[in-house]
């Protein structure tokens, strides 16, 4: 029989070993943690004397971890928009004390689900020979308009339903994008910056043209942007297109001859760059000893060498404070990112160098 003093100690030990397990869980060791600027720090691979830290290979495949991150969010969201589907008719056919499949083939009955479906009303379902009230009804419509009039039935469920989603989209990542001392139009000191990543001969790109007019119009004290080059292998003019408008720029019309260039642009077919020099008033001479002795090739190459690295694989890309925004995309996409980040308190006016 164990005396009352040693239980009392083994008790008391007891009570000690569940409190430090207590303690241990609640306030880990800060030796465990780790700083995030330092883990971001953390040299992972020494050649020689060069060291490569965490976040240099982060900001490698920032930009491809971010698409690939994209294409998750949407085959989440159609998926999360075919379960709300499914409810939404799993619901009205239990109201109805019937079967979905009922459901989807009353709604053919409907002259309102039939206009929203864009077909004449009423649609029939049954097939010939068979009536309904003594009345010959035709066979079924072809599949592609009993898929219109489940899609108009579900817009009219989702009318009458309370929906809301709470569907996190992927965080854009923050890169540090170089503005070189590349062409740019806006204000120095402007607080966003807007550095484009294009190519002469792609057509997407000339679609952005008049997108960054309208930017700008939009916000001119608040916005710059900087045109940097990237010649697609698949683009065998464009390469000299571009050096072409670095050679205008010498004469300060870089704006000017890009603007001619996206103007002349034609699929498959290169440009006559003498013309458009003398089109825009050039100096003949000038212009064609910068781009027959190829003074900006390097410059060309060294832009498409940075857009390599930042992980740009198309055009046009663009990068607002660092964050990637990839392809044509309409004037309202840009504006929610550049309205956010004006927003934000306080704001700084961004460093080119850091941009």
């Amino acid at each position: 029989m164990t005396s009352k003093p040693t239980a009392r100690i083994l008790i008391a030990l007891g009570f000690l070993i569940v409190l430090a397990v207590i303690v241990s869980t609640r306030w880990p060791s800060p030796r465990h943690e780790q700083d995030p600027a330092e883990s971001g720090d953390r040299v992972i691979a020494n050649i020689g004397t060069r060291s490569i830290t965490l976040r240099e290979v982060e900001q490698t495949v920032a930009l491809s971890l971010y698409q690939s991150d994209q294409q998750r969010s949407q085959l989440l969201h159609q998926a999360l928009q075919q379960l709300i589907d499914e409810e939404l008719l799993k619901t009205e056919a239990s109201r109805k004390g019937i079967t979905v499949s009922q459901l989807v083939a009353d709604a053919s009955q409907s002259e309102s689900i039939a206009r929203l479906a864009n077909l004449p009303a009423p649609v029939k379902q049954f097939s010939k020979g068979k009536a309904r009230g003594g009345v010959n009804l035709e066979a079924p419509r072809d599949p592609q308009e009993q898929a219109r009039l489940r899609q108009a039935l579900l817009v009219a469920l989702r009318r009458q339903a309370s929906i809301h989603i709470n569907f996190p989209e992927p965080e854009p990542p923050v890169l540090l994008v170089s503005t070189d001392d590349d062409p740019s139009v806006g204000p120095a000191n402007a607080p966003i910056t807007i550095v484009e990543f294009s190519d002469f001969q792609c057509p997407y790109c000339k679609l952005s043209v008049p997108l960054i007019k309208e930017i700008l119009a939009k916000y001119p004290d608040k916005v710059k942007v900087v045109y940097r080059d990237y010649p697609g292998p698949n683009h065998p003019h464009a390469p000299q297109a571009a050096e072409a408008a670095q050679c205008a720029g010498d004469q300060g019309k870089f704006w000017e001859y890009h603007d001619s260039l996206f103007d002349r642009q034609a699929p498959g077919t290169g440009w006559n760059f003498t013309d458009l020099a003398k089109e825009i008033g050039l100096n003949d001479d000038v212009f064609a000893t910068c781009l027959n002795t190829g003074r900006y090739r390097e410059e060309v190459a060294k832009d498409l060498h940075e857009g390599l690295t930042l992980g740009v694989t198309s055009t046009p890309t663009f990068f607002i404070n660092g964050r990637p925004l990839v392809g044509a995309k309409p004037f309202a996409e840009f504006q929610a990112v550049i309205d956010r980040l004006l927003k934000q308190q306080p704001l700084k006016a961004v460093a080119a160098e850091n941009f």
